[in-house]
């Protein structure tokens, strides 16, 4: 593992990437043309076979605040995003998509809220999504299309609005109403660190703000100042993601079972018996989407 000396600012970004070559370039510029300019980037490179290493050398050259650390070996997705979490230092923290870019008031406005508030432990923007994929293996060719875009919307909201008041309050807002994107917000590092869970399944990261939101609460700021690529790794819906993140087949058909078992330790019986009509909801919304994609791919290879 090979990276260059830390110069350290007021906050850490942290950029896992693997073969990122298509998006680095956005990326990292939409953050170094940042209004706030005391922090740093800090990119772990999970052994890339494209021209990642070429690129992210390039701008660490450029910019002393480019810190880049390229993997011996891959470490696997959520090893490197805890890696570039455990490098920081600083005392705020931000996860960025390597496929994601922001404006260049993101940071500024994000950060005048942390340090103004004591109690919000964690900003972001609102978030909208770019470059939709109009890809044909994407689409399902049935009657199920509108039923199915209306579930992965559901799984994959990218409004959100600011978290606040009791746990149990929070608690409800975040699982009724907000959305997993709150993740790539702005973080006090030492409450995010507490958070972590270091398992990875569908829902990890709504689970680790449910952690984060005992510390305090979260602001969204009502602008959007982030753009989230469509085409990314979720953009192949919840079959995709379960495949990868849970391999065994329960974990397939119930993608949102782990989540599930996760916050039940979160939450505590109590407070989580309180929400089981959003978990019963959710697993029941997660099993329906799972046949109909299985159906597809099903109907797909007949026609083959």
């Amino acid at each position: 593992m090979k990276s260059n000396s830390l110069s350290r600012g007021k906050l850490s970004i942290g950029l896992p990437v693997y073969n990122g070559e298509k998006f680095l370039h956005k990326c990292l510029d939409s953050l170094l043309e940042q209004s706030f300019e005391n922090f740093e980037i800090i990119i772990s490179d999970n052994a890339s076979t494209d021209n990642t290493q070429n690129i992210c050398q390039e701008y660490s050259e450029k910019d002393s605040r480019i810190h880049y650390i390229r993997q011996e070996k891959n470490i696997g997705l959520l090893p490197n995003f805890n890696f570039v979490l455990n490098q920081s230092k600083t005392e705020f923290f931000m996860w960025m998509g390597v496929d994601d870019y922001v404006l260049p008031d993101y940071v500024k406005k994000n950060m005048d809220i942390l340090t103004s508030n004591s109690n919000v432990v964690g900003s972001v923007s609102k978030i909208k999504p770019y470059n939709f994929s109009n890809s044909t293996s994407n689409q399902i060719d049935s009657k199920f299309i509108d039923f199915t875009k209306k579930l992965r919307m559901r799984f994959k909201k990218l409004d959100a609005f600011s978290i606040s008041g009791n746990y149990d309050q929070k608690v409800r807002n975040y699982l009724t109403g907000s959305t997993c994107q709150v993740i790539y917000g702005i973080f006090r590092t030492d409450k995010l660190q507490k958070s972590i869970i270091p398992s990875l399944f569908v829902g990890l990261d709504w689970a680790e703000i449910l952690n984060v939101l005992k510390f305090g609460d979260i602001h969204v700021i009502n602008e959007v100042l982030m753009y989230e690529f469509e085409g990314g790794r979720s953009s192949g819906g919840i079959l995709h993601i379960s495949k990868t993140y849970n391999p065994n087949a329960f974990s397939v058909i119930f993608p949102w079972f782990p989540f599930t078992n996760a916050c039940m330790k979160i939450l505590g019986f109590k407070l989580f018996v309180k929400n089981l009509d959003y978990f019963i909801k959710l697993n029941f919304e997660g099993f329906v989407s799972q046949m109909i994609d299985l159906t597809r791919l099903s109907c797909q290879k007949f026609k083959k």
